[in-house]
């Protein structure tokens, strides 16, 4: 199976929901990646090009706006800035004792999953 790239993911934005706040942008857009048969690479999803949030430079930020990262796939997601990544992590409930979340492991083929998103950048 192939691993993803950034052309798997779907960024839909609409015109009205970009804002400027003084020398920084603002957008809400949604986020589409999976379908059960492309896999996860350790480190993350890439993400396309930053002009698809709405930006010109950079996104400096982003934040789940419904359910915090989470969906009904039970996985949880968390933008990686540096690398312009979506990382997904789940927790072991198997575990002895609770500890932190574990990222998915390499290979892994996700199920379909929408993000909604507030993003921040220039």
């Amino acid at each position: 199976m192939a691993a993803f790239t950034s052309s798997d993911v779907t960024i839909s934005l609409d015109p009205r929901d970009r804002h400027i706040l003084g020398k920084i942008k603002m957008a809400k857009c949604s986020i589409a990646f999976g379908n059960g048969v492309l896999t996860y690479t350790t480190g993350g999803v890439p993400m396309p090009a930053i002009g698809l949030f709405g930006m010109n430079k950079e996104v400096i930020g982003m934040n789940w706006l419904e359910g915090m990262g989470n969906s009904a796939n039970g996985f949880i997601y968390k933008y990686d800035v540096t690398n312009r990544k979506i990382l997904i992590y789940y927790a072991d409930y198997d575990a002895v004792a609770d500890g932190p979340l574990i990222e998915l492991p390499n290979g892994n083929a996700p199920a379909a999953a929408t993000l909604i998103a507030a993003v921040w950048g220039k």
